[in-house]
């Protein structure tokens, strides 16, 4: 039980955290979307040693909030601690991006299953809403964005909120990877058409269609970023 010391104040009911907590917080949250958008975009390409410095003074953060933006990057695997050089952008390896895609299938492929029984009309007309939307995006950051929106609605039709936020902790450590296919216009096409197909499983309530759907859209993405990660 949290007591009335100096780690806040209670105001009726209520528990208020001091404002220094919620402004640190803050500015941690925004540090670490800004620092992600731009690994993403690969302006801060893999490699690229992050002085802190730097970082704090371009993001307009003290270094406080700076070190644990960079404490969430890094369990998202887009930066490294190394030893020596200190915070760098993490460079992928398919060793890495292949055990995380296989456990995206078994995740995403139980969800599916779920999703294809438990799909409401009022469901599938939320998909489809989201992926009309997803293929309205063109540029490689929007589609990324709108790609995770589309398979989010899926599966949030499963009414599995645990299985659900551990799909969600994945495709964070699949980001990096992702933002690859973004880049070539046929990886995109090839994935906005497997979407389509996904979509029309989902309609006819086909657990066993759409599970293998997207678990081929899966393979299919780790087969590319296969040769994708040993060219780079």
């Amino acid at each position: 039980m949290l007591s009335g010391g100096g780690a806040g104040k209670r105001a009726g009911a209520g528990f208020v955290p001091e404002r220094g907590v919620i402004d640190r917080t803050s500015a941690a949250e925004a540090a670490a979307r800004e620092l992600r958008a731009l690994i993403l975009s690969r302006q801060l390409p893999a490699g690229t040693l992050l002085h802190q410095g730097e970082l704090a003074t371009h993001l307009g953060v003290s270094r406080t909030p700076l070190r644990e933006a960079l404490q969430r990057l890094t369990a998202e695997g887009l930066v490294r601690i190394d030893p020596h050089r200190g915070a760098v952008v993490a460079q992928p390896t398919f060793a890495e991006v292949k055990e995380i895609y296989e456990l995206q299938m078994l995740l995403e492929g139980a969800a599916a299953r779920a999703a294809a029984i438990a799909a409401s009309a009022e469901g599938l007309s939320a998909v489809e809403k989201v992926l009309d939307a997803h293929e309205h995006g063109h540029s490689g950051h929007d589609w990324v964005e709108s790609n995770v929106a589309f398979h989010a609605s899926i599966y949030e039709l499963a009414n599995k909120p645990l299985l659900v936020e551990l799909i969600g902790l994945l495709r964070n450590r699949a980001a990096l990877y992702v933002n690859l296919l973004a880049r070539t216009e046929d990886g995109r096409a090839r994935a906005d058409h497997e979407h389509r197909l996904m979509l029309e499983a989902l309609r006819r309530h086909d657990p066993d269609e759409l599970e293998k759907l997207v678990c081929q859209h899966l393979q299919r993405t780790l087969d590319w970023l296969h040769t994708v990660i040993e060219d780079e």
